[in-house]
C-alpha cells in the first residue's frame, strides 16, 4: 500500500510541517537544581547554627535530623556539580549537623533533634540518612572526614538488629517496631559503605537485612509493607520510599556480586513501583502521596537502576515527575509548594526543608540526562535530516517523559507517518484530538501547522 492510502485509511489531522526555528530551550535540569539549592541556601539557611529552619518563613527552629538527611544529600549532590561552589555549604553544615550527636551509648548517634546527651528521640532511619549523605558527600569531596563519620554513625544503625522477629533492625531505640524504612536504607548504607571501603562485611549485613526484609516485610504485589510490631501486627501502609530503597539495594548488589538476579529483582519492583504510583494522565510518581517527601527516593532508585540496566523506562519516570513538577508545583515567590498534587496553590504558604530539598535531589539526580525540551530539538533535527529512527526515540523519550506535551506528540505523530507506522500514528492522533479540546494546547498545535478536518477518502 502506498503511503497516501495509509494515511487515508484513518482519520488524520492536515499537516502543514516544516522545520521552522527551534523553540528556545528551557532551563536544563542542572540549572533548576542549583537555582533550588541557591533557593534554600537564600531562606532556609541559619549562619549562626550552621543549620537550615523547618520551614520558611514561619518556623525559624531548625530541622529535624530526617530533614537534615536530606539536604546533606541535596548539598553533596550540588558539591558533585560544581565544588568550588558547594563545598565549603556542605562543610559548614556537616559541623552545625554535629549539634545533634549523642555519644551516649556503646554507640554515639545523632538525635531527631538538637537535644545531646539527654535526648531520648532517636530512630535508627534518622541515622541511616546520614550515612547515606555522609558516603555521597565522601564521594563529592574525597575528604575521609566524611567517611569517617558515616563509619562511625553505621555502628549504631546495625545495633538496632537483633534476633526478635528472625532479625531486622528496629525503627526507634524505643524498639517497638521494625520497620521497612529502617532496613532498606541500612542495607543500602552498609553497600554504599563497602563501595568506597572494601569492606566485605558491610556487604554481609545487607544481604542479611535484605533478606530478612524481603522474607518479613514484602506484599504479594512485590511491594513493601511499612512495619511489623512485636505482636506481629503488620502495619501494611506502602510507601513509594520503602520499596524505593529495596530497588536500590538490589542494584548495588548486582553491581558488587555481578549476580544478575538481584537486577531482575530490582527491575521487579520498579515496574511493581512505576504501575502502582505513577499516573498515567499526568505522569506524577504521586499517586497516593501528595509531593516529594518519599518520592525523590523512589526517584533516587530508578535512576541508579537505569544506569544499571540502560532500560530507559526507568529514565523516563523520573523526568516524567520532574515534568509534573515543573507543571504544577513551582511557587512563583521561589523554590517548589510542599504539595505537587493540590488543585490549587497559595503563593503564600511556607515550604519546608525536607520537601525543597527533595524537590532539588530529584533535579540534581536528572542533572546528567537531557531534559524533555532537549529530547524535542534534537528529535525534531533528526527528523529534519531525514534520520525518522533517530527522531523516533528521542521524541518517544520526550514524550514518555512529559504526556502533556503536545509539540513532542505532535512531531512524534508526524514522524510515525513517514515511517508508515499507521497504527502508531492513529493512536497518537486520538490522543492529540483529545487534548486539543484544551484552549491552550489547541492553540499550540495551530502554532505548529495542524487543522483539525478529515481527510477525503
Amino acid at each position: 500500500m502506498c503511503m497516501s492510502k495509509q494515511v487515508s485509511a484513518i482519520f488524520l489531522l492536515v499537516l502543514v510541517f516544516s522545520l521552522f526555528p527551534l523553540s528556545k530551550a528551557s532551563a536544563d535540569y542542572a540549572s533548576i537544581a542549583e537555582a533550588q539549592t541557591d533557593f534554600i541556601q537564600a531562606h532556609f539557611y541559619d549562619p549562626d547554627l550552621k543549620l537550615y529552619i523547618k520551614q520558611y518563613p514561619t518556623d525559624t527552629s531548625p530541622s529535624d535530623t530526617w530533614g537534615n538527611g536530606v539536604q546533606l544529600e541535596a548539598l553533596a549532590d550540588a558539591t558533585r556539580y560544581d565544588k568550588a561552589k558547594y563545598s565549603e555549604m556542605l562543610q559548614n553544615f556537616t559541623d552545625g549537623i554535629q549539634a545533634y550527636w549523642d555519644p551516649a551509648g556503646p554507640f554515639g548517634d545523632y538525635n531527631a533533634t538538637r537535644s545531646g546527651v539527654t535526648g531520648d528521640d532517636r530512630y535508627y532511619d534518622d541515622n541511616e540518612w546520614l550515612v547515606l549523605g555522609f558516603v555521597d558527600a565522601y564521594e563529592a569531596t574525597n575528604d575521609a572526614h566524611y567517611l569517617e563519620l558515616a563509619k562511625k554513625t553505621q555502628q549504631f544503625v546495625l545495633s538496632g538488629w537483633d534476633d526478635k522477629l528472625g532479625g531486622g533492625i528496629y525503627w526507634n531505640t524505643d524498639h517497638k517496631s521494625k520497620n521497612t524504612c529502617s532496613n532498606a536504607p541500612a542495607a543500602a548504607a552498609a553497600l554504599r559503605l563497602a563501595e568506597v571501603t572494601n569492606d566485605e562485611t558491610q556487604v554481609a549485613w545487607a544481604i542479611k537485612i535484605r533478606n530478612w526484609t524481603n522474607t518479613t516485610l514484602q506484599a504479594p504485589d512485590s511491594l513493601f509493607w511499612d512495619n511489623i510490631n512485636l505482636n506481629r501486627k503488620i502495619g501494611r501502609q506502602k510507601y513509594t520510599y520503602n520499596t524505593a530503597l529495596m530497588i536500590w539495594t538490589n542494584v548495588l548488589l548486582f553491581q558488587h556480586t555481578k549476580d544478575s538476579a538481584y537486577l531482575k529483582t530490582a527491575k521487579q519492583l520498579a515496574d511493581a513501583s512505576i504501575d502502582h504510583w505513577r499516573d498515567p494522565q499526568t505522569g506524577s510518581l504521586n499517586r497516593t502521596e501528595d509531593g516529594p517527601l518519599f518520592t525523590h527516593l523512589l526517584c533516587l532508585s530508578l535512576i541508579k537502576l537505569y544506569e544499571a540496566s540502560h532500560d530507559v523506562t526507568y529514565l523516563n519516570a523520573v523526568r516524567s515527575e520532574a515534568s509534573f513538577a515543573l507543571h504544577h508545583a513551582v511557587n512563583p515567590s521561589g523554590g517548589f509548594y510542599d504539595r505537587w498534587t493540590a488543585p490549587t496553590h497559595d503563593p503564600d504558604a511556607p515550604e519546608t526543608l525536607i520537601l525543597s530539598a527533595a524537590a532539588a535531589r530529584i533535579f540534581w539526580m536528572l542533572a546528567p540526562y537531557p531534559d524533555v525540551d532537549r529530547l524535542y530539538r534534537v528529535g525534531v533535527e533528526k527528523a529534519g535530516k531525514g534520520d525518522y529512527a533517530g527522531a523516533e526515540d528521542l521524541l518517544q523519550q520526550a514524550v514518555a517523559s512529559d504526556p502533556s506535551d503536545v509539540k513532542s506528540k505532535f512531531r512524534l505523530w508526524h514522524v510515525y507517518l513517514h515511517e508508515h507506522k499507521t497504527d502508531n500514528a492513529k493512536t497518537l492522533q486520538d490522543e492529540l484530538i483529545s487534548m486539543s479540546n484544551d484552549p491552550v494546547n489547541a492553540q499550540q498545535l495551530s502554532t505548529l501547522g495542524w487543522k483539525a478536518t478529515p481527510t477525503a477518502q
